[in-house]
């Protein structure tokens, strides 16, 4: 799935929310919607869900009505810049960006006047044309340290000291190398966006819902 920065600009408008917190792959938000039991919140997610989610009853594996917590299992699509091919741009085979699947839960927990969503991102994997899997060489997070980004670079040499590449030039190698805090972050920040889009379609739901006119 590609993020469209216009939609998560349109989504944060007006929100009433708590900053978003990231630990490692989890990320959570508090939002507010004031006047509202708990039991009435937790009715509001439901519907948001089942617009949401093309077969909502798929996904959903926690309901509990009396704790007001629903648990949600799925897959998201995520793009993830392709180092190959930046050492080989002109090479047609080759993507600019490859979609890794990370399966994904949702912890959502409704209040009096709030709800909370916690998401947890699953390492990312991609499916070649023959079923074969690869994972990503890094974890799916997104607060990568600066001694992270390094370490990785670290892999990346000794990826490149490998005989498969002893034809590739030395400056390939080299771009190769210097890409991988450049991948990294862009793809912590597409982990970051795809949750905001998600989270805010959900809290964008219940307004609506909540706004709605008498027919």
């Amino acid at each position: 799935m590609k993020i469209n920065h216009i939609i998560i600009l349109l989504f944060l408008v007006s929100v009433k929310s708590f900053s978003q917190e990231i630990d490692g792959n989890k990320v959570s938000q508090i939002y507010e919607v004031r006047g509202l039991t708990a039991a009435q919140v937790f009715s509001k997610i439901n519907f948001a869900i089942a617009l949401i989610y093309q077969n909502a009853n798929d996904v959903i594996v926690f309901n509990d009505p009396d704790s007001k917590r629903i648990v949600i299992k799925a897959m998201a699509m995520v793009p993830v810049i392709n180092s190959y091919k930046l050492i080989n741009p002109k090479d047609p085979s080759l993507l600019d960006y490859v979609d890794y699947n990370h399966d994904y839960t949702i912890i959502l927990e409704a209040r009096d006047d709030k709800f909370r969503i916690e998401m947890q991102y699953q390492d990312g994997k991609y499916y070649d044309s023959d079923g074969t899997d690869f994972k990503l060489p890094f974890p799916a997070k997104m607060d990568f340290l600066a001694s992270d980004l390094e370490r990785f670079k670290q892999k990346a040499i000794e990826e490149m000291n490998q005989d498969y590449f002893e034809s590739t030039s030395k400056k390939k190698k080299e771009l190769y190398i210097q890409s991988q805090p450049r991948v990294i972050n862009n793809y912590q920040k597409t982990l970051k966006e795809y949750a905001t889009i998600l989270f805010q379609s959900i809290y964008k739901k219940i307004l609506d819902d909540l706004n709605e006119d008498e027919w």
